[in-house]
């Protein structure tokens, strides 16, 4: 997926989170985190939108895993909330780290290629005929997102 459906598929978990009854006790910051943590699984691609932000880590990261491997799978969403659960950030920060990294998971499982879940064992998760990335049915599924935001939106803040 590209990064700009990432980032609306973080946005819409955060979104379908708050909207179901979960809580928080900062929306902007939950929000601006999944957004982040929504790219964050690409720093292994340097042609990435995080990639570009972060070029030294990116080659590092890719030279040594690889793409759509060890930033792509449990482990790292596992080490993530670990390291999370240690640190002393708001919940509201790591939460949405968390969730905008997990939502970038679904995202790329949906994908042609899918992702290596169970890294380091080099099992593909995804569908067969998966979305292409930058495709026409990646368009679309990016403005389902963006309605499924304004539904869950609208009904969360009325």
């Amino acid at each position: 997926m590209e990064g700009k459906t990432h980032i609306v598929g973080g946005i819409a978990a955060g979104a379908l989170y708050l909207s179901t009854g979960g809580t928080i006790e900062n929306d902007t910051m939950f929000f601006a985190s999944c957004i982040a943590g929504s790219l964050i699984p690409d720093i292994c691609s340097p042609t990435s939108t995080i990639g570009r932000m972060i070029p030294l880590l990116d080659n590092l990261v890719s030279k040594a895993f690889g793409h759509r491997t060890i930033t792509h799978s449990l482990l790292f969403l596992v080490a993530a909330f670990l390291l999370f659960r240690y640190t002393p950030w708001p919940a509201a920060f790591e939460f949405g780290i968390w969730l905008g990294m997990a939502s970038h998971l679904f995202l790329d499982a949906l994908t042609v290629r899918g992702i290596q879940f169970f890294w380091p064992f080099k099992i593909r998760v995804g569908l067969p005929l998966g979305i292409r990335t930058g495709g026409s049915f990646e368009k679309v599924f990016f403005s389902l997102l963006i309605m499924l935001v304004a539904y869950c939106g609208y009904h969360m803040y009325l």
